[in-house]
Protein backbone atom coordinates (compact mmCIF):
# COMPACT_ATOMS: atom_id res chain seq x y z
CA UNK A 1 0.00 0.00 0.00
CA UNK A 2 3.17 2.58 0.88
CA UNK A 3 4.11 2.28 -2.95
CA UNK A 4 0.52 2.98 -4.31
CA UNK A 5 0.59 6.19 -2.57
CA UNK A 6 4.20 7.48 -2.68
CA UNK A 7 3.59 8.84 -6.68
CA UNK A 8 0.87 11.08 -5.60
CA UNK A 9 2.41 11.87 -2.39
CA UNK A 10 6.18 12.50 -3.65
CA UNK A 11 5.22 14.95 -6.32
CA UNK A 12 2.79 16.71 -4.44
CA UNK A 13 5.20 17.30 -1.38
CA UNK A 14 8.12 17.92 -4.00
CA UNK A 15 6.21 21.38 -4.50
CA UNK A 16 6.75 22.26 -0.96
CA UNK A 17 9.69 20.68 -0.20
CA UNK A 18 11.83 22.03 -3.18
CA UNK A 19 13.40 24.40 -1.15
CA UNK A 20 15.71 21.75 0.34
CA UNK A 21 18.13 22.99 -2.07
CA UNK A 22 18.15 26.77 -1.28
CA UNK A 23 21.44 26.61 0.57
CA UNK A 24 24.36 24.94 -1.07
CA UNK A 25 28.22 24.46 0.37
CA UNK A 26 29.43 25.72 -3.36
CA UNK A 27 28.65 29.58 -3.88
CA UNK A 28 27.86 30.19 -7.35
CA UNK A 29 30.44 32.50 -7.87
CA UNK A 30 33.07 32.10 -5.49
CA UNK A 31 34.39 35.82 -6.22
CA UNK A 32 30.91 36.96 -5.77
CA UNK A 33 29.29 37.25 -2.68
CA UNK A 34 25.27 38.30 -2.57
CA UNK A 35 24.04 41.89 -1.85
CA UNK A 36 22.78 42.32 1.72
CA UNK A 37 19.39 42.99 0.82
CA UNK A 38 18.83 40.39 -1.61
CA UNK A 39 20.30 38.15 1.46
CA UNK A 40 17.64 39.61 3.83
CA UNK A 41 15.17 39.07 0.96
CA UNK A 42 16.02 35.33 0.36
CA UNK A 43 16.31 34.88 4.30
CA UNK A 44 12.42 36.06 4.23
CA UNK A 45 11.61 33.26 1.65
CA UNK A 46 13.07 30.61 3.34
CA UNK A 47 11.50 31.55 6.70
CA UNK A 48 8.25 31.69 4.47
CA UNK A 49 8.46 27.87 3.16
CA UNK A 50 10.04 26.41 6.35
CA UNK A 51 6.98 27.56 8.12
CA UNK A 52 4.67 25.74 5.09
CA UNK A 53 6.74 22.46 5.19
CA UNK A 54 6.17 21.98 8.96
CA UNK A 55 2.79 21.63 7.94
CA UNK A 56 3.92 18.44 6.12
CA UNK A 57 5.89 16.82 8.87
CA UNK A 58 3.18 14.29 9.62
CA UNK A 59 2.61 11.77 6.49
CA UNK A 60 -1.04 10.54 5.93
CA UNK A 61 -1.40 7.20 8.13
CA UNK A 62 -1.66 3.90 5.94
CA UNK A 63 -4.37 1.59 7.06
CA UNK A 64 -4.21 -1.48 4.85
CA UNK A 65 -7.07 -2.86 6.45
CA UNK A 66 -8.99 0.08 5.71
CA UNK A 67 -8.90 2.21 2.50
CA UNK A 68 -11.54 4.69 3.28
CA UNK A 69 -9.30 5.42 6.35
CA UNK A 70 -6.21 5.45 3.83
CA UNK A 71 -8.01 7.73 1.24
CA UNK A 72 -9.08 10.65 3.83
CA UNK A 73 -5.97 10.64 4.89
CA UNK A 74 -4.52 11.35 1.89
CA UNK A 75 -7.36 13.95 1.43
CA UNK A 76 -5.95 15.48 5.06
CA UNK A 77 -2.80 15.90 3.66
CA UNK A 78 -3.31 17.34 0.46
CA UNK A 79 -5.15 20.09 2.19
CA UNK A 80 -2.44 20.58 4.66
CA UNK A 81 -0.05 20.80 1.65
CA UNK A 82 -2.72 23.18 0.23
CA UNK A 83 -2.22 25.23 3.39
CA UNK A 84 1.64 24.92 2.72
CA UNK A 85 1.68 26.34 -0.64
CA UNK A 86 -0.74 29.62 0.24
CA UNK A 87 1.50 29.79 3.08
CA UNK A 88 4.59 29.78 0.56
CA UNK A 89 3.32 32.75 -1.42
CA UNK A 90 2.33 34.26 1.63
CA UNK A 91 5.92 34.21 2.89
CA UNK A 92 7.54 35.43 -1.25
CA UNK A 93 4.58 38.77 -1.13
CA UNK A 94 5.42 39.35 2.11
CA UNK A 95 9.61 39.40 1.44
CA UNK A 96 7.83 42.39 -0.92
CA UNK A 97 9.72 42.79 -4.42
CA UNK A 98 13.61 41.10 -4.60
CA UNK A 99 16.25 43.87 -4.72
CA UNK A 100 17.95 42.35 -7.68
CA UNK A 101 17.33 42.82 -11.40
CA UNK A 102 14.81 41.26 -13.11
CA UNK A 103 13.46 39.93 -9.58
CA UNK A 104 9.95 40.69 -9.92
CA UNK A 105 9.92 38.43 -12.69
CA UNK A 106 11.10 35.53 -11.17
CA UNK A 107 8.76 36.02 -8.38
CA UNK A 108 5.80 36.32 -11.04
CA UNK A 109 6.82 33.12 -12.22
CA UNK A 110 7.53 31.29 -8.96
CA UNK A 111 3.85 32.44 -8.21
CA UNK A 112 2.18 31.55 -11.17
CA UNK A 113 3.45 28.00 -10.47
CA UNK A 114 2.24 28.11 -7.23
CA UNK A 115 -0.85 29.13 -8.40
CA UNK A 116 -1.09 26.54 -11.28
CA UNK A 117 0.52 23.81 -8.64
CA UNK A 118 -2.65 24.85 -5.65
CA UNK A 119 -5.55 24.51 -8.63
CA UNK A 120 -4.18 20.67 -9.50
CA UNK A 121 -4.00 19.89 -5.91
CA UNK A 122 -7.41 21.04 -5.25
CA UNK A 123 -8.90 19.14 -8.15
CA UNK A 124 -6.86 16.35 -7.00
CA UNK A 125 -8.20 16.65 -3.41
CA UNK A 126 -11.61 17.07 -4.54
CA UNK A 127 -11.34 13.99 -6.82
CA UNK A 128 -10.67 12.00 -4.23
CA UNK A 129 -12.75 13.10 -1.84
CA UNK A 130 -15.24 12.70 -4.13
CA UNK A 131 -14.89 9.30 -5.02
CA UNK A 132 -16.17 6.13 -3.72
CA UNK A 133 -13.75 3.32 -2.12
CA UNK A 134 -14.51 0.10 -0.64
CA UNK A 135 -11.96 -2.01 -1.15
CA UNK A 136 -8.11 -2.07 -2.08
CA UNK A 137 -8.86 -1.63 -5.86
CA UNK A 138 -11.01 0.77 -5.73
CA UNK A 139 -8.48 3.13 -3.51
CA UNK A 140 -5.85 2.04 -6.40
CA UNK A 141 -8.02 3.66 -9.11
CA UNK A 142 -8.37 7.10 -7.01
CA UNK A 143 -4.53 6.94 -6.70
CA UNK A 144 -3.66 6.40 -10.36
CA UNK A 145 -5.95 8.89 -10.67
CA UNK A 146 -4.61 11.84 -8.53
CA UNK A 147 -0.75 10.63 -10.00
CA UNK A 148 -2.64 11.71 -13.29
CA UNK A 149 -3.88 15.00 -12.42
CA UNK A 150 -0.48 15.67 -10.52
CA UNK A 151 1.61 14.85 -12.95
CA UNK A 152 0.20 17.67 -15.29
CA UNK A 153 2.34 20.18 -13.06
CA UNK A 154 4.16 22.60 -15.57
CA UNK A 155 7.11 22.19 -12.67
CA UNK A 156 6.85 19.53 -10.11
CA UNK A 157 10.73 21.19 -8.76
CA UNK A 158 8.72 23.77 -7.31
CA UNK A 159 8.81 27.47 -7.48
CA UNK A 160 12.07 28.51 -5.78
CA UNK A 161 13.52 26.39 -8.94
CA UNK A 162 12.34 29.90 -10.47
CA UNK A 163 13.67 32.28 -8.07
CA UNK A 164 17.03 30.94 -8.38
CA UNK A 165 17.19 31.05 -11.77
CA UNK A 166 17.62 34.28 -10.96
CA UNK A 167 21.53 34.61 -10.99
CA UNK A 168 21.58 37.30 -7.97
CA UNK A 169 19.36 35.57 -6.13
CA UNK A 170 20.74 32.44 -7.02
CA UNK A 171 23.95 33.56 -5.13
CA UNK A 172 21.86 34.97 -1.76
CA UNK A 173 20.11 31.63 -2.07
CA UNK A 174 23.80 29.65 -2.01
CA UNK A 175 24.64 32.23 1.05
CA UNK A 176 21.41 32.68 2.77
CA UNK A 177 23.03 31.48 6.09
CA UNK A 178 18.98 31.26 7.37
CA UNK A 179 18.17 28.60 4.19
CA UNK A 180 21.39 26.73 5.24
CA UNK A 181 19.99 26.79 9.03
CA UNK A 182 16.51 25.35 7.97
CA UNK A 183 17.30 23.60 4.94
CA UNK A 184 20.98 21.80 6.12
CA UNK A 185 24.07 22.81 4.37
CA UNK A 186 24.95 20.51 2.27
CA UNK A 187 21.49 20.89 0.74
Amino acid sequence: MKRMHSAVLAMAAAAVLSCAACGSDTPADPGRHADPAALAWVDKVCTGVAAGSAKLSQPPAVDDADPVKTRDAMVDFLGRLGSALDDMAGGMRAAGVPPVPDGQSAVDKATGNLAETKTKLAETKSKMEQAKVTDQGSLRQVISEADATMGQLADPEGPIKDLKANPELNLAFSESATCKRVYGTGS
